[in-house]
């Protein structure tokens, strides 16, 4: 058996007394701990499951959202550099033309996703810059939702 020195503190268990170190876990006990807690911003979270096991899933925190005018036809955009998770691209409603949006490459009409207005895609991306469009009419919008 190991002794664990530092308390593992997870307010979700609610146990108590509170443990304050100095734990005895055989190899079996630790390797059931390392499947249900997560690390996440430098501290453990513990996985959340339904009674039939299946593992409970979030969408990230909503960052911010912004709108991007096309200046001219053919507008080609590319995102900031800003670390996320998630981007979603909807086409403005007020919208006549076609945004194109795809990652990773400049857009075009023949690589990229078609975005007529209320038309939505989402990506998975781990820097908004990942995020590339194409507008095709002046004056058209594309609305850009990122996550943390």
């Amino acid at each position: 058996m190991q002794t664990i020195g530092t308390p593992m503190r997870c307010p979700e268990l609610d146990l108590m007394p509170e443990q304050t170190g100095g734990i005895q876990l055989s190899d079996n006990m630790q390797q059931v701990l390392s499947l249900s807690a997560a690390f996440w911003r430098n501290q453990r979270v513990i996985l959340k499951a339904s009674p039939s096991g299946v593992l409970f899933t979030c969408s990230p925190e909503l960052e911010d959202i912004f709108h991007e005018l096309a200046t001219q036809n053919d507008h080609v955009y590319q995102g900031a550099n800003i670390k996320c998770s998630e981007v979603m691209v909807m086409g403005h409603p007020d919208n006549t033309g076609v945004v194109w949006a795809r990652t990773k490459v400049a857009a075009t009409v023949d690589n990229a996703w078609p975005l007529s207005a209320n038309d939505v895609v989402g990506f998975t991306v781990t820097n908004l810059n990942m995020l590339h469009l194409l507008i095709k009419l002046d004056t058209e919008k594309a609305i850009i939702a990122y996550t943390m």
